[in-house]
């Protein structure tokens, strides 16, 4: 079979492996559509904390179930699914609790020590398979993976069951996940919501998402209002102050950007202003279940957010190009292994 390889040089390319085989408890899922993230770039560029190339990455996928192990029951060969990416211990407190999206021992799909999605097949645990409405398109599937962090970080700040409408939300920085979570908080628990976000290509789509006003953080802010929650959403360290200076006494800010460095937090105004400043670690099957559902009500998100769909071979050099000199005007990646390159 066909994958994307990420070589120590800071390029991607196409090669031929062995098409997996399933053990007992996994399954083999033909890959229809997997996006490239972030931390796929980091990972190519040699900046990604735990994945290291040489390695076939990506770990937002959906697609078809084409053989099961001998010990999987309740699925069948031709489910449409997508793949909760997570490898967790199952044997820890944090599993036992139901946490295991915080497993100190979990695994991602998309490591060395586990293929990832950037292939015509992938070899995953069982459990980690979510089915999926019919309705969404077959290129959408893999969106259904940065819509679940988006939904696990609005449910980080328990939106919905405290304040409900009059919520004004913050949101600084809008790529893909801040365009998502600006999508989850339309539909979850309407408000205003305020995006902080540079590019006029990005904007238009976060204002189709639902996005009340879009701000370029480059010029003065056009009104000083507090916000009852701000989401980090970009990876810029002086974002962390001013989400908690935007934020009302007893607010909350949500950080979802990975920082791979320290950031300074001033603890003073926490303690003063009583605002919550909670993290994100990834998502669980709710989310997962969560993001499906969003995904089938509105498909508008897919034909928002998705800006490029391509082969496996183009996706290589996209990624390639993206990683040397950044996004352009690329939102979303989406690569769908069986099309053929143009």
């Amino acid at each position: 079979m066909r994958a994307m390889k990420f070589d120590t040089d800071g390029t991607a390319a196409v090669v031929t492996v062995p098409r997996p085989e399933p053990g007992p408890k996994e399954v083999i899922v033909q890959v229809l559509s997997t996006g490239a993230c972030g931390s796929d770039f980091a990972a190519l560029k040699g900046k990604h904390p735990f994945r290291f190339p040489p390695l076939i990455s990506g770990h937002e996928a959906g697609g078809v179930i084409s053989a099961v192990g001998s010990d999987v029951s309740e699925i069948d060969v031709g489910d449409r699914v997508v793949i909760e990416p997570q490898r967790p211990c199952r044997n820890c407190n944090h599993c036992n609790a139901g946490n295991y999206h915080v497993c100190e021992s979990k695994q991602m799909l998309g490591i060395t020590e586990w293929d990832g999605s950037f292939a015509d097949y992938v070899k995953v645990p069982d459990y980690t398979i979510v089915p999926v409405p019919e309705s969404i398109p077959d290129h959408a599937l893999a969106l259904v993976e940065p819509l679940a962090v988006a939904a696990h970080a609005v449910r980080q700040a328990a939106l919905a069951e405290s304040h409900g409408e009059q919520f004004h939300h913050l949101v600084l920085g809008g790529g893909p996940i801040g365009a998502l979570i600006t999508a989850v908080l339309s539909y979850q628990c309407p408000g205003k919501i305020v995006v902080s976000e540079p590019r006029e290509q990005n904007a238009r789509v976060l204002r189709r998402l639902g996005a009340t006003d879009v701000r370029d953080p480059n010029q003065e802010r056009s009104s000083d209002e507090p916000f009852d929650s701000a989401f980090v959403a970009v990876g810029v360290p002086d974002l962390v102050s001013e989400a908690i200076d935007r934020c009302v006494s007893g607010g909350t800010v949500v950080q979802v950007a990975v920082f791979n460095t320290d950031v300074a937090v001033p603890v003073g105004q926490l303690q003063v202003r009583e605002i919550s400043l909670v993290g994100t670690a990834m998502y669980n099957r709710q989310d997962f279940i969560t993001a499906a559902q969003l995904l089938a009500d509105r498909p508008e998100i897919a034909d928002a957010v998705i800006t490029d769909r391509v082969s496996l071979e183009e996706g290589a050099e996209a990624i390639t190009r993206i990683t040397a000199e950044g996004p352009g005007e690329t939102i979303k990646l989406i690569m769908e292994p069986g099309t053929q390159s143009a």
